[in-house]
């Protein structure tokens, strides 16, 4: 995993502990795809959740290099904070639930 872009005046333990949205990019036939996923950072990995009909763990498996954005929004300051990372899916796992872990 490579942080390749970092806006932060905070730590980024700090920035990904929050409740936010990641965008994943992956590739596929058609070309880039990106998604919407909710994220856990744990232990300087991100865990992504998806439902069971999502397609982005099929284009995972197929070809595991990716990159998430995770971007915070305060639209009363005009204050953009943003954090990317790329590397490769490591793992996958299944949790108890109908939803998928990478």
């Amino acid at each position: 995993m490579e942080v390749v872009e970092n806006t932060l005046p905070e730590s980024i333990d700090a920035f990904l502990a929050k409740p936010l949205f990641a965008h994943l990019a992956t590739a596929s036939a058609e070309g880039p795809r990106e998604s919407p996923v909710w994220f856990l950072w744990e232990e300087e990995a991100i865990p992504v959740i998806g439902e069971e009909g999502d397609s982005f763990p099929k284009r995972i498996e197929r070809d595991p290099r990716c990159a998430i954005g995770i971007v915070e929004f305060h639209s009363s300051e005009a204050l953009v904070k943003h954090v990317g990372i790329r590397g490769e899916r490591a793992s996958s796992r299944s949790i108890p639930t109908a939803r998928s872990a990478f």
